[in-house]
């Protein structure tokens, strides 16, 4: 629903107003990431006819990082925030969350206890800034705040109503492909998978922060592979989903990429890929040179590999055909 905030309301908004949402922000955010990574279940069908938001519009806010940010994403487009927050809040009760807050325990080392504390924490605030809002618009303007109820009410009857269905465990996705990784494979894939997973959200570089609004690359999602691919030993069977197929995918297109560009010196990683110097060994002037590209042409390959063997194999499927847009849409950011 689209709805304007008073320059007075925003002005007068306390100057920490981001530091006191920003965790709220990123929970309320990877849970509706996690939501429309499913466009096909009855409940983002739903969503779909309610509100505008869609899985661009959250990978797009999921970037606010700053007071600035968060003051013009409420002066631009309120209404996206405002349902990024109640979309956020009710998705936290279903188990949608549960490879967030997986995540999050994980990421932030806390306990079952703390987990839930701040998993509370954040539903009480999102709440009161939402009451904020709806307070506001009925001071200033009834009409639009009446027809604001009645959005929240629809959208909490969605969630209400698919809630049993969201809360079934989905049937298993089919497995499309099973691919034995000899150890050097391994590694790379383990490298693409880290790598893309420690990807900063506030970079600076553009490229950087595309990739991290690909809904398949965000951390919280990368999870679950990463997790696989740590267990799993060389040689050994490894079964992949179509979703999973486009995630290693996706990841080694991107690790690709770095690898190739001047992301890698952005990243701080040129120095690492060169490898340290023996300690009794003269360095030639040009061995810096040397070390990375033999490090790029070795990743070169390997990614090359996959992505070639994904492409002669799944070119047909629709999903792999978006997963090539995606990373040709990356590439003119390099």
């Amino acid at each position: 629903m689209n709805f304007s905030l008073s320059d007075t309301w925003i002005t007068n908004l306390p100057a920490d107003i981001y530091q006191q949402l920003a965790h709220c922000l990123s929970l309320h955010g990877m849970v509706c990431a996690e939501l429309f990574s499913r466009p096909e279940s009855a409940l983002v069908q739903q969503l779909m006819l309610l509100t505008p938001i869609t899985a661009a519009t959250v990978a797009s806010l999921n970037t606010v990082q700053s007071q600035e940010e968060l003051i013009e994403a409420l002066r631009q487009e309120p209404g996206q925030v405002y349902d990024l927050l109640l979309l956020g809040r009710l998705g936290l009760d279903t188990s949608l969350a549960e490879p967030v807050l997986r995540f999050v325990r994980q990421q932030m080392y806390v306990s079952e206890e703390q987990l839930v504390a701040i998993k509370l924490y954040c539903v009480e605030l999102s709440e009161a800034f939402l009451a904020t809002v709806e307070q506001h618009l009925s001071e200033t303007d009834r009409a639009v705040a009446g027809r604001l109820v009645e959005h929240r009410l629809q959208i909490e009857e969605a969630f209400y109503i698919h809630s049993e269905s969201v809360g079934t465990e989905a049937e298993p996705l089919p497995s499309v492909a099973n691919v034995r990784f000899n150890e050097p494979q391994l590694q790379m894939v383990r490298l693409a998978v880290l790598l893309v997973h420690s990807l900063p959200t506030d970079s600076e570089v553009e490229f950087v922060r595309a990739v991290t609004q690909i809904p398949a690359l965000q951390a919280h999602n990368l999870e679950p592979m990463s997790e696989r691919l740590g267990t799993l030993q060389a040689g050994e069977d490894f079964t992949l989903t179509m979703p999973e197929l486009v995630q290693l995918y996706q990841a080694m297109q991107v690790c690709g990429l770095v690898f190739v560009s001047d992301v890698l010196v952005a990243l701080g990683l040129e120095d690492f890929m060169s490898g340290p110097a023996e300690d009794n060994e003269p360095v030639a002037a040009e061995a810096p040179a040397r070390g990375p590209m033999s490090s790029r042409q070795a990743v070169g390959e390997m990614v090359s590999g996959f992505t070639e063997w994904v492409q002669a194999n799944f070119a047909e499927e629709p999903e792999v055909a978006q997963a090539r847009q995606e990373i040709a849409a990356l590439t003119d950011l390099i």
